[in-house]
Order: structure tokens, then sequence, then C-alpha cells
């Protein structure tokens, strides 16, 4: 039995996904950056869709929720210029170490049979989130735990779309360096999303945000 993060991907990006599938296993004579670059954007849009923009419904005020849409505009920007900055108009050659990634390590499918955008878990980590997931219920919260399986599952996520996806580009000096300082950025925008967050819920409403959050933990058996 393994554990993934995974979400399922809009018709969109899905389509997107089999196409450039088809396009580079067939080695036809066009550019394959595009299809690299307008999937890698695809996903940086609908991951922050998913676990962001989705989160500003369970802040109850106003104010606060204007504060969170900040937080979540600045990471979105922070991510599209990353992504200027790292996809290119690279060979085909270039372009296929990134395909392999993303066709293989970024690509599962659940044990529904439905596609998910996504990566196995490290045991350690999936034992940590699981547990903070745990730790809320209707009788008793704590509050720390969930805290903490939250921010190693955004560690996780940041590591495999970020640094594990920019490895597999070819970079010179600058670029490769933007990389974990992107990173950090968006990392320290997450924390402050969760910190502004969780003050503001009843354990009812916390209870909901785990519920909202279970489903990107996919259990698949071996």
């Amino acid at each position: 039995m393994s554990h993934y993060f995974g979400f399922k991907p809009s018709d969109e990006l899905s389509q997107k996904i089999d196409q450039a599938d088809k396009v580079i296993t067939a080695g036809k004579d066009e550019d394959y950056y595009l299809y690299r670059n307008e999937i890698a954007q695809l996903i940086a849009r609908e991951l922050i869709d998913n676990l962001l923009v989705n989160l500003v419904d369970y802040i109850p005020n106003p104010e606060r929720q204007a504060k969170m849409r900040k937080i979540i505009v600045s990471i979105e920007s922070s991510t599209e210029t990353l992504l200027k900055v790292l996809l290119g108009k690279d060979n085909n050659q270039d372009v296929l170490p990134t395909f392999c990634f993303m066709k293989n390590e970024s690509l599962f499918t659940d044990n529904a049979g439905e596609r998910r955008v996504g990566f196995k878990l490290p045991d350690e980590a999936a034992s940590q989130i699981l547990a903070g997931f745990n730790a809320v219920t209707p009788e008793s919260i704590d509050i720390d735990k969930f805290k903490h399986g939250l921010e190693v599952m955004n560690n996780e996520i940041l590591t495999h779309f970020i640094t594990r996806f920019a490895a597999t580009l070819k970079l010179g000096m600058f670029k490769r360096n933007a990389v974990p300082v992107t990173k950090v950025a968006i990392n320290k925008g997450l924390g402050m999303a969760i910190n502004k967050l969780f003050p503001q819920l009843d354990n009812p409403a916390l209870n909901r945000l785990a519920g909202f959050y279970k489903p990107f933990i996919v259990q698949i058996n071996d």
C-alpha cells in the first residue's frame, strides 16, 4: 500500500497531456517545448486553484478573505514568474527528460480508475500528513498536529513540482539559482495562508477543512 498526493485534472489539462503524449511518443516533427510549457503552466494554475483558491470559502470574514486573496495573488505571481524564467524554446531532445518526468512521475491512476496529477509520497511524509488529518475529529482537535501535516504536504508538493521538475530542465546557473529562491517565497506564502486561516475557524469549520484536504491524499493498493 502506498500513498500519493494528487488532484483530478481539468478536461483541458487532461487533453493536453494526451495530445503531447501522442506527438512525442510518435516522434513527430513538431516543437515539443510548446506542449511542455503549456502543460506546466496548466498544472501550476490548477494546483493553486485546488489547494488555495478554494480555501477562501472557508473564511467567514470578508476582510480576511481579501487578505487571503492577496496572498494567493502573490503566490500565483511568483509561480508565473518562475515558469517564465525556466521555460524557454528548448530543442526536442532537451524537452524529453521533462516529458518523461511529467508522464512517469507526475501522473497516476487512482483505485477508481481516474487520472490524477500528482506523485508518490515518501512513507514518513504520508504518515505525518495523515496523522495531521486524523487529529481533527468532531470530538477533539490537535491544531498543531493538523498544521504540521499541512506543512509537510506543502513541502512535498513544492519539492516535486518545483525542485524535481526544474532538475529535468537544461538550465544555466542564473536560472537554476532562481529555483530555490522562488520555492522559499512560495512556501512562505503558503505558511502565511495557513496561519491566517486557522485562528478564524471553530471546530466544525476545522473539520470541514480537514475534509477538504483528505481527498488529495490517495491510497493505492500495490
